[in-house]
């Protein structure tokens, strides 16, 4: 035994290039995109439908944006809290802003409910869109049928559990439906981020903080956090989807399922930070570089041209994962050809130890020819035509028997 050690120690030492063990997360369910490129790093019961808690909210405010981008919200328009949702503040442990009956604007409820987790808030906001929270809850599920969270039923508008939420139901995700949602999300409406990475909120003169304790000036500060939702149920226990940036990059994060609130940190946390030690953006072609194939050009006075990139051409790469062979789409062009024109593309060969999200597809780069071809002269192109027709009739021959051969003599 002591010699397998030993020989183990050996070997780690000989492949110090071998890439990292995936972080261990302690959780139901996870998952970890980088958005710059839209590769999926990590997942774990990805397609597990799991009580999501308060990240439910992220549906009730994107479909309140949704609303007032459309023009049937405001920001500014005044919505009183229904004795519905009035209700949720007399409950133990579930009024996060305690809201009275008066008027809120559209924007300080969207606000408490993204920083806060007001389940009041949200309910509100949900009332306001459709009228009723039964109807906004119809809304909320035809719009997770359409963005494909086919791992996705929505029962109420906060994420509370059925008991405390006062409606029948549970709401039911997965992880990879909630990164379909938050990237649904962060694409039409980025400036949630100028929310979510909010610290506190104000509201009736009185000072909350965010659910969030990865924000700057909070005690679990992650460098580069811009939050984005946190939830918490007895049933769900503890979850957080988190997006981060740095470096250039933005990496987004869900994690269902956590045993303590300190555990949904630690497990994003260590996922984000996989993402930012453990993957390289890798060039694999600098800019101006030509490349090893040519182009076929069809009555050039050269059938072959040579090809170079117009820019760096990079991609984000596990350390100690062999780098990804590269795959040239080169269609045959026509003469003349001039220095410049774009005559194909570059990108990389998939394999299994690379993965993207649905739709996503790996980086291309774009190739121009790096010379000029001029039109072929009459004279090239009758001794091309001549020397087509003999390979023709070599083929023909030697697809005949001999015998056929002596006849044609």
């Amino acid at each position: 035994m002591m010699w397998l050690l030993i020989g183990a120690i050996f070997m780690n030492i000989l492949n110090p290039n071998d890439a990292a063990a995936a972080p261990s997360v302690d959780a139901s369910g996870a998952m970890l995109v980088d958005l710059t490129t839209g590769q999926v790093l990590f997942s774990k019961e990805e397609d597990a439908m799991l009580p999501p808690a308060s990240i439910t909210k992220l549906m009730t405010a994107f479909l309140v944006r949704e609303a007032i981008e459309a023009g049937e919200l405001s920001w500014n328009q005044e919505v009183t809290p229904s004795t519905e949702a009035l209700a949720l503040t007399t409950k133990p442990g579930l009024a996060r802003i305690p809201l009275v009956n008066k008027p809120y604007t559209v924007k300080e409820l969207y606000d408490v409910a993204l920083i806060r987790s007001a389940n009041e808030a949200a309910v509100t906001l949900g009332e306001a869109v459709s009228g009723s929270e039964t109807a906004f809850v119809e809304l909320m599920n035809e719009r997770a049928t359409a963005l494909g969270m086919t791992q996705t039923t929505f029962a109420n508008a906060s994420g509370l559990d059925s008991a405390s939420a006062g409606r029948p139901g549970e709401n039911l995700t997965s992880a990879s439906d909630l990164m379909k949602l938050a990237l649904a999300y962060l694409t039409s409406y980025p400036d949630v981020l100028d929310v979510t990475k909010q610290a506190h909120v104000d509201i009736d003169g009185v000072r909350f903080e965010a659910t969030n304790r990865m924000l700057a000036g909070r005690d679990l500060a992650y460098a580069g956090m811009l939050g984005f939702k946190t939830g918490t149920t007895d049933d769900a226990g503890y979850c957080f989807v988190g997006v981060s940036t740095r470096d250039g990059r933005t990496v987004l994060s869900v994690v269902l399922g956590a045993k303590t609130d300190e555990g949904r940190y630690t497990a994003t946390k260590a996922l984000h930070d996989y993402a930012y030690s453990e993957f390289v953006m890798t060039p694999l072609l600098r800019s101006g570089e030509v490349v090893p194939e040519s182009v076929f050009v069809a009555g050039g006075e050269t059938e072959q041209a040579t090809v170079r990139t117009t820019s760096t051409f990079e991609v984000l790469i596990e350390k100690g994962q062999d780098v990804p062979s590269l795959v040239y789409d080169l269609p045959d062009t026509t003469a003349p050809l001039a220095p410049d024109k774009q005559v194909g593309t570059v990108t990389v060969d998939l394999s299994e130890s690379v993965r993207y999200l649905d739709g996503e597809q790996p980086p291309k780069a774009m190739l121009v020819a790096a010379e000029t071809v001029e039109s072929a002269s009459f004279l090239t192109r009758m001794t091309r035509a001549f020397s087509d027709f003999l390979n023709e009739i070599r083929l023909v021959l030697g697809k005949l028997s001999l015998v056929d051969r002596l006849e044609l003599l």
